[in-house]
């Protein structure tokens, strides 16, 4: 079958002659789901919580996806060379959202210019466009066929423990941040701190997706995470509009939700011989009916088709 990486790169990774069968369809859509989960969390932390519109987030996943290649080359093992993309990704999102704030840039075009400082980094750190990974160094268990179990349990541990730690009190002072600055001032929290710590825990998210990724595929490319943050935010629109977001667990399970049903999306036009290249066409066709539908069509519809 074919796997996609976030830029729309596709790989036969079927076994025997590369027609693959339902449960390995299954099985790729759920570990490139797991991944890619995390990016849309980080977009629940950043455009929902903190209320900062972050769009370096496609060079924030290939620094991950970098960092992981070259520790990994450098024989650093697997789990350090994760950890050390984990903490790049923290440091990118904590620079970004402290040049807004301290500078007070424009979100936007703050991470638009860390987007760019990022492309000649990202390039500086790999050396190269493009770098292969395993045919240098000895396979991680990342790239093993049974790597899904560790992607989707990790994913599902991201999950519960971010949402456990938002219904703290220091998450919930947190949440505050983008709804209700001028609460979080009047007694007496930093916003701007509290902005900071939000998008550099999103960053984290977002470049350990990107070690994940150059794990699994064993390689890494400056263009790797062309499109992520598309990815991140539709994901994240089309799981609110099924889930809601009215309860705070709504919004948190939106994402896994949202990437799982655009990963399946993706999976059945390449099955149905959709072209690689038309791929993002037809699913943004598809993400834009579901955006268009209001909720109260949606139920309706469901309840018709019951």
């Amino acid at each position: 079958m074919r796997s996609r990486s976030p830029s729309g790169a596709t790989a036969d990774t079927a076994t025997g002659s590369g027609s693959a069968r339902p449960m390995h369809q299954i099985i790729s859509i759920v570990e490139l789901s797991s991944i890619l989960c995390l990016v849309s969390l980080a977009a629940v932390l950043t455009f929902r919580l903190a209320g900062f519109p972050d769009l370096s987030v496609d060079g924030v996943f290939t620094l991950g996806a970098v960092v992981y290649a070259k520790c990994y080359l450098l024989g650093l093992g697997t789990v350090p060379s994760v950890l050390l993309a984990l903490g790049a990704g923290a440091v990118a999102g904590s620079f970004t959202a402290t040049t807004s704030v301290r500078l007070r840039i424009n979100p936007l075009l703050a991470s638009v210019l860390v987007l760019t400082i990022l492309y000649t980094l990202n390039l500086r750190i790999l050396g190269k466009a493009n770098q292969p990974i395993y045919n240098l160094a000895p396979r991680s268990w990342l790239s093993s066929p049974h790597a899904w179990v560790f992607f989707l349990v990790f994913a599902a541990a991201a999950v519960v423990a971010l949402y456990l730690f938002l219904r703290t009190e220091v998450g919930s002072a947190l949440r505050c941040t983008g709804s209700s600055p001028g609460f979080l001032q009047s007694v007496g929290k930093n916003v701007a701190l509290y902005k900071v710590v939000l998008v550099a825990i999103a960053g984290s998210l977002v470049a350990t997706s990107g070690a994940f990724l150059a794990g699994k595929y064993g390689f890494a490319d400056v263009s790797l995470g062309t499109g992520t943050i598309i990815i991140g935010i539709a994901s994240l629109i089309i799981g609110e509009k099924i889930l809601g977001r009215r309860r705070f667990l709504g919004q948190i399970m939106a994402a896994p939700a949202g990437i799982f049903l655009y990963e399946l999306a993706v999976g059945v036009a390449l099955s149905a011989g959709v072209s690689p290249m038309d791929v993002k066409l037809a699913t943004g066709f598809v993400a834009i009916l579901l955006l268009a539908l209001g909720r109260n069509e949606r139920d309706r519809l469901l309840a018709e088709a019951d």
